[in-house]
């Protein structure tokens, strides 16, 4: 298995500290995974604007291990992650804990620099993820923090573990793939690969913004009501070309009532 233990730091350090690990050079910003370990890179970009962006695309050749310890430095990850062909997955940030075994996991999620993270996975196991790396200043520059509004100061300020979960829709899933069909070279690189990330930002922190502020007896979707729908998901997106179940099977599969399956799908990922 490969363990991999490391404290919270920014992209650029990381990259570095994972090349340490794995016993390869970092070039041109790059890491390419040793043939023992695994096959694809991971690639670090500081964006003009002050944002790192942390893009890899890769297949596990062994057990993975990595935790992350906590850091009294206030910041954060925005992570946009797409994994395949495990046999079980378990990620816990802080209290939070998310274990998947239907072969297929996407998912967003927000975590700040006060929370422990512990990632598992098994060899052979493929990986897509885009990871934003931001200050709690760079916040309060770049996406604005309206005066006297509590919702944003609470979740900014605060010295606690957090963090908030989301599902990949189809939007974010359109921005990742841009993503990941730029490459260095190409005109306007740069300014494609800023505004894509902006993008994902924007549409992150606004439907985070509308949880928050929701009014009334309307509640968000529980964090365990999230991991059924990825899980119906993951099998929706399984194969396109197979017919998918019926909305009786994965409402049997979620363990839900059909019509609770049919709103909470809607609710979470905006479409039918």
């Amino acid at each position: 298995m490969f363990n991999f233990i490391y404290n919270y730091c920014d992209h650029a350090d990381y990259l570095q500290l994972l090349a340490q690990k794995l016993g390869v050079p970092v070039s041109n910003n790059t890491l390419w995974f040793p043939k023992c370990t695994g096959t694809g890179y991971v690639k670090m970009e500081e964006l003009p604007n002050g944002l790192q962006v942390l893009i890899n695309e890769c297949t596990l050749h062994q057990d993975f291990f990595i935790y992350r310890n906590a850091s009294k430095e206030h910041a954060f990850t925005l992570r946009f992650d797409e994994v395949r062909n495990f046999k079980a997955l378990s990620l816990k940030i802080g209290d939070t804990v998310l274990e998947e075994n239907t072969a297929i996991y996407s998912g967003a999620f927000l975590s700040n620099s006060f929370a422990q993270l512990e990632y598992t996975t098994n060899a052979e196991t493929e990986d897509r993820c885009v990871n934003i790396y931001f200050t709690k200043e760079w916040f309060d520059k770049y996406l604005g923090l309206p005066a006297g509004d509590k919702a944003w100061a609470d979740m900014l300020s605060t010295t606690a573990p957090s963090v908030h979960l989301e599902v990949l829709t189809l939007e974010y899933r359109a921005l990742m793939e841009d993503i990941f069909e730029l490459k260095q070279g190409q005109p306007l690189y740069m300014a494609a690969l800023q505004n894509r990330v902006m993008m994902l930002l924007e549409n992150f922190f606004r439907n985070l913004y509308s949880q928050l502020t929701i009014p009334g007896p309307v509640s968000p979707v529980a964090d365990d009501e999230i991991k059924r729908m990825v899980q119906i998901e993951a099998i929706l997106a399984k194969d396109v070309k197979v017919p998918p179940p019926s909305v009786p099977e994965l409402a049997r599969i979620a363990m839900m009532s059909e019509t609770k399956l049919k709103t909470l799908f809607k609710k979470t990922y905006r479409y039918s």
